[in-house]
């Protein structure tokens, strides 16, 4: 049974701090993907798709599509495991090929930090309900507060 994390709140510094771990998992996550799409496409054209996010070796398939839903079930292990490591920093996953959202406070409200994979750094943020169509590039005055570094 997974524990829910407690929520964590990051200043500025502390999400940009953790850039370099997060281009380098969703780095990871990415490669983890195109494997997949590959996989998936191997086994459409044997005519067994990948039905969802749950795999499952059918034992009446020929070996060769048993063999390929296994390698199709590693993958999507490996990238569960990704995608934990990253939550478990207290980071909010909005999509496995790397946009993430930091909780944060900004005069006295939540806010979220908001990043994808690619940025330099954290430079925009959006309120609890916007999203992503919702980011804003941060204000001059953002002092956004966590609960560690001020």
């Amino acid at each position: 049974m997974d524990v829910p994390l407690p929520t964590r709140f990051f200043s500025l510094r502390e999400a940009n701090a953790l850039l370099a771990t997060l281009q380098e998992e969703f780095g990871r996550a990415r490669e983890l993907r195109d494997e997949l799409m590959g996989v998936q496409q191997k086994l459409q054209e044997a005519g067994s798709g990948l039905e969802g996010p749950e795999v499952n070796i059918d034992p009446e398939a020929p070996l060769p599509v048993q063999r390929l839903q296994a390698r199709a079930v590693r993958i999507i292990g490996k990238l569960r495991e990704i995608l934990r490591d990253v939550a478990e920093l207290g980071v909010e996953v909005k999509a496995a090929d790397g946009l993430v959202d930091f909780r944060s406070k900004l005069h006295g409200r939540t806010v979220l930090l908001c990043w994808k994979y690619g940025e330099e750094r954290v430079a925009f943020f959006h309120e609890l309900d916007a999203g992503f169509a919702g980011r804003r590039p941060l204000p001059d005055d953002g002092d956004f507060v966590g609960d560690l570094i001020h």
